[in-house]
């Protein structure tokens, strides 16, 4: 009789210590922060992978991208209503 030998058991990855360092956190970080779209991008390539330093990093990558998104609408919204209210405050001072 034919027997099918049984692939071994798959076991998750081993992961010891940071597999990233500190400097390249910061640059990531940087770079999302400053350049939202390469953060975004980041954050979901470093969210695909399954170690939890990567999802970490790529959740924080997105996160600051977002974030960095939602600050220039509301600076450029700031600064398209600041000659309406400069108008304003010229006819309130007469």
């Amino acid at each position: 009789m034919y027997y099918q030998q049984q692939p071994p058991p798959a076991y998750p990855p081993q992961y010891y210590g940071p597999r990233y360092g500190g400097c390249l956190k910061i640059f990531l970080y940087l770079l999302s922060f400053s350049i939202p779209i390469v953060g975004i991008i980041i954050g979901i390539i470093f969210l695909s992978r399954g170690d939890p330093e990567s999802r970490s990093l790529g959740r924080t990558c997105l996160i600051l991208g977002i974030v960095s998104v939602v600050i220039a609408c509301c600076v450029g919204a700031g600064f398209s209503l600041f000659p309406f209210l400069l108008a304003i405050m010229e006819e309130m001072s007469y």
